[in-house]
């Protein structure tokens, strides 16, 4: 369903992503894990062309294509079939979450109002906010405004989901709703791209495993095989770190 391959970038003359490939079919869920400072953020953000690679190709339901060279309208035809979950939410705050879920299917998809709510309330629900509608993000808490940014995502009908370290900004007590919710799509067959740190999520949840530093992929395997046969001392030295800070 997607592939990338050789996929570069710089930011300020220095380079974020060296050469990094993937692929997923469809129903995958692929969780990106690795140190901050990795890539991790950048490579989403490119596949989804909030910043333009300067090299790769991708290949995606079936097209080929040159991550530079991409149009404006190309980019805005792909995007209607991808959407973006950020770590810090990115919601209205002058609107409710109905509206903040209906937003973009109105203006960008230009799609009725009656219809858009329609869509709109069925992913609340989905999420489990459906009684929240009129509530504005100020009275949700934490994991309810990333609920309502899922629901967001969720109501475009995406082929693929990118999930920015969804509950990084998330008090400890509420991060286990959001993971829910991401873990009841991965069970109704959502694609998916979790960039996270959560890794007990991604070792129960996930189907593949993408480990990343420096820019570059140390590993990409099934979540099995990453786990169980494990080999890389640099990738079970960043385990036995995260098993120190618990």
């Amino acid at each position: 369903m997607l592939e990338i391959q050789g996929l570069h970038k710089s930011i300020g003359g220095n380079e974020i992503l060296r050469g990094v490939d993937l692929s997923i079919e469809k129903g995958d869920v692929l969780a990106v894990l690795g140190p901050s400072g990795g890539g991790k953020t950048t490579l989403l953000r490119c596949l989804n062309y909030l910043e333009r690679a300067d090299a790769g190709t991708m290949t995606f339901l079936g097209r080929k294509m040159d991550m530079p060279a991409l149009s404006r309208r190309e980019i805005a035809e792909y995007r209607r079939h991808t959407a973006f979950v950020f770590q810090s939410f990115n919601l209205f705050s002058n609107k409710t979450a109905l509206q903040n879920v209906t937003e973009g299917l109105i203006v960008a998809r230009k799609m009725a109002k009656a219809e858009a709510e329609e869509r709109a309330m069925a992913a609340l629900e989905r999420v489990g906010l459906a009684d929240k509608r009129d509530a504005y993000p100020s009275q949700l808490s934490g994991g309810q405004r990333q609920r309502v940014a899922i629901a967001r995502a969720v109501a475009g009908e995406p082929d693929v989901i990118f999930f920015d370290e969804p509950t990084s900004a998330l008090d400890p007590e509420l991060i286990g709703g959001v993971l829910d919710v991401i873990q009841d799509l991965a069970e109704d067959g959502m694609t998916m791209i979790v960039v996270t740190h959560e890794v007990h999520f991604a070792r129960n949840v996930s189907g593949k495993v993408l480990f990343m530093e420096d820019g570059r992929a140390l590993a990409f395997a099934p979540t099995k095989t990453f786990f169980e046969e494990q080999k890389l001392e640099r990738i079970q030295s960043f385990f036995r770190s995260l098993d120190r800070k618990e």
